[in-house]
């Protein structure tokens, strides 16, 4: 145990006690690069953490332009929580942009967590303020910050963005084209 939770205390956030806990119900898998973890059409059924590797959330518009709605990157957690929490359809692709490792918690082994006590429910909760928190921040970004004012964000909160995702991926994140993002960069290096 000592061993694993050296290595993944903090991806989980998790305490030392409860550790074992939600590590034994974790599967490993690797994804390599253009894997999906989900397609649109399809059921989320797990909570995935990144261990190492890059992962982007987007979503097939009906004339085949994509838009990225996020990137996850290593010591992240990520999920389309609508379709897991509701047992719907996903309206998104999750897909490895990089060769990722992740650990996957089922939905089902999450419950009953849930239903060993407290710190679980905790956890429960914590995870949801987490995603409702990120994507307000998502939302309130398009609708309150220039193009020029995003990319700025983006490149304060994530600096190696451009080493690790494609520039028409980050483009299509800040709602912009890819020529108006080379515009953007030029402006302000």
């Amino acid at each position: 145990m000592s061993d694993n939770f050296q290595k993944y205390g903090d991806l989980f956030q998790v305490d030392k006690e409860h550790f074992d806990d939600l590590f034994s119900v974790l599967k490993s898998t690797t994804l390599e690069k253009s894997d999906f973890f989900l397609q649109q059409e399809e059921k989320c059924e797990y909570i995935g953490f990144i261990k190492t590797g890059t992962l982007r959330s987007f979503h097939s518009g009906e004339n085949g332009n994509e838009i990225s709605f996020n990137f996850h990157f290593k010591n992240q957690f990520f999920t389309d929580y609508e379709s897991l929490l509701f047992d719907k359809k996903s309206k998104l692709n999750i897909q490895a942009i990089h060769k990722s490792e992740l650990f996957l918690l089922h939905k089902d082994d999450l419950k009953a967590l849930y239903n060993k006590g407290i710190y679980w429910q905790e956890f429960g909760r914590k995870t949801k303020e987490k995603l409702y928190i990120d994507a307000k921040k998502r939302i309130e970004d398009l609708l309150y910050f220039t193009p020029e004012k995003r990319y700025i964000n983006l490149l304060n909160e994530n600096p190696l963005i451009f080493q690790e995702i494609n520039q028409k991926h980050v483009a299509s994140y800040l709602g912009i084209t890819p020529q108006s993002l080379s515009r953007i960069r030029k402006r302000i290096s």
